[in-house]
């Protein structure tokens, strides 16, 4: 399924002015710290709710919810994250209803986006469950979706990347239960002691630990788990939040503070010692107003130097109106511009259903 017209394969600007730059308002040792931040999509609302990874050429690729449910868009940047492609409805899913999954590459170069459907093609109705499909030409075009295992009964559902723990063992993230999935077979098995971690990242580190963003930790490959004192509020909602390991192995959470449904900064808090404290914190987005909608930050590793993130805000009365922004970050500058967490920091609380 050819997701491009081949004739308008030209990668365009972004209309956000190109770029914006945006001051970090956080304690960063008295420099003077801007991060770029481009416009890569104009979402109309709903769940937005972006999925990005790096492909093993570097093309960046991004989906996201264009029209809650309706619109499942995805969009590429050849170079790193300056120049993006016109955002263009994803195949797999045009006709269709669905819910903003993950994506993942995976070790062979193939790219593997899981994502969403309801208990039909066309309808918004529980249960959900979760298809994937695979490309292996940097997401320009991708394989016919088949399912992951599922309980008919049951919703099952998927906002984080998998882990790769070998050929053809992928561990799943679901949120009714913790898998280890075939796709050769079309088998699962439970991981590790058979929990279900619910819909929250799975990490491993380059020591083969295992961090569960319900705030678990396992040095066995899942056979046991060890409570992480002051491990940042992930879990509560866990379909919003992300954890990343960086290759370097330090181990990033998104958190987002301040009142209401979208906050008012987001910052990493960051493990540098496999996963056990989580003691520093940087702030990379405070647009010094209430952001709107609830960001869905997405962080990828771009290169040994660079991080990107996505995220959204759709305040309307923002340059431009409602945006899905990419932002790269090198990281040096989260190394410099790191602070300590303190002690009493208020995570956001939001009680409206995803």
């Amino acid at each position: 399924m050819n997701l491009h017209n081949p004739s308008r394969r030209l990668f365009i600007k972004s209309t956000f002015a190109a770029s914006v730059s945006l001051s970090v308002s956080s304690q960063l040792l008295g420099a003077d710290v801007a991060l770029s931040m481009v416009r890569i999509g104009n979402p109309v609302g709903g769940h937005i709710h972006p999925a990005a990874c790096v492909s093993a050429k570097g093309t960046i690729v991004v989906t996201y919810g264009h029209t809650n449910h309706r619109d499942l868009r995805i969009t590429r940047s050849p170079d790193g994250g300056t120049i993006w492609s016109e955002p263009k409805p994803f195949a797999p899913t045009v006709g269709r209803s669905y819910y903003p999954g993950s994506l993942t590459t995976l070790r062979d170069g193939r790219l593997l986006h899981a994502w969403n459907r309801w208990s039909e093609p066309t309808n918004e109705k529980e249960p959900r469950s979760v298809l994937y499909s695979l490309s292996s030409d940097d997401g320009m075009t991708w394989s016919e979706p088949k399912p992951f295992p599922r309980d008919e009964t049951k919703p099952s559902i998927i906002r984080h990347p998998i882990v790769e723990l070998a050929a053809n063992q992928w561990l799943l993230p679901l949120s009714d239960k913790t898998q280890v999935f075939d796709p050769t077979t079309g088998a699962s098995q439970p991981f590790g002691d058979a929990r279900a971690h619910g819909l929250v990242p799975l990490v491993r580190t380059p020591k083969g630990t295992f961090i569960s963003g319900a705030g678990l930790r396992s040095i066995d490959a899942g056979k046991t788990w060890q409570p992480i004192a002051q491990f940042p509020n992930v879990k509560e909602q866990g379909w919003r939040h992300e954890m990343v390991c960086l290759a370097n192995g330090w181990l990033l959470a998104s958190e987002i503070l301040g009142p209401g449904v979208g906050g008012e900064r987001i910052r990493y808090v960051i493990s540098r010692d496999d996963g056990i404290r989580w003691d520093d914190v940087f702030e990379y987005y405070n647009p010094g107003r209430a952001i709107g909608g609830r960001a869905c930050p997405r962080t990828i590793q771009l290169n040994a130097d660079n991080i990107g993130v996505v995220f959204y805000d759709v305040d309307s009365k923002q340059v431009g109106g409602s945006g899905l922004f990419f932002m790269k970050i090198p990281v040096a500058k989260i190394d410099r511009g790191s602070v300590k967490r303190e002690s009493h920091s208020t995570p956001l609380r939001d009680s409206i259903p995803k």
